[in-house]
């Protein structure tokens, strides 16, 4: 379904890169607003500050969101990996290496995602659900990951 794999591709690259060139209009960013974005305007130290009680590190979150990511990526090349969700947030903090290597890994598994849609039975409901959260559960991160940077650029 041509138009499955469209709306997941133009959807999932609103959330990383921003509102598409010549867009009539936007789902989820304007600007610099992206994911991409705003990781690039952040250093590794800020995103693994804990701004305020009862929230995680930008970088917990970038960590997850790679991890949801590659575990659809595993189940879409036909593979059910163990997976460990509570694991996913452990880690909270980046070295510079580290962070930007988190960034490129995020990069790399959305190409994936998009170049594994073309083959993907649509009219099997799991993997629909699966294509549908996973842009979902980007947005839903960036929305955070956008509070966050809020709180952390205003202390700065």
């Amino acid at each position: 379904m041509k138009t499955v794999q469209h709306s997941l591709t133009f959807l999932i690259n609103e959330v990383l890169y921003g509102t598409a060139k010549g867009a009539q209009g936007t789902c989820f960013v304007q600007g610099d607003e992206a994911l991409i974005q705003s990781l690039q305007n952040l250093t590794a130290q800020e995103a693994s500050t804990i701004p305020a009680p009862g929230t995680t590190s930008i970088a917990a979150h970038l960590i997850h969101t790679n991890y949801y990511l590659w575990i659809t990526l595993e189940a879409m090349k036909g593979t059910e990996p163990e997976g460990d969700w509570p694991g996913s947030w452990a880690k909270t903090t980046n070295t510079e290496q580290e962070f930007q290597a988190e960034i490129a890994k995020l990069e790399t598994q959305v190409r994936e995602f998009i170049s594994l849609l073309p083959n993907v039975i649509w009219e099997e409901d799991w993997n629909l659900i699966n294509g549908i959260a996973n842009v979902g559960h980007a947005a839903y991160h960036l929305g955070a990951i956008r509070q966050l940077y809020c709180i952390i650029k205003a202390k700065a």
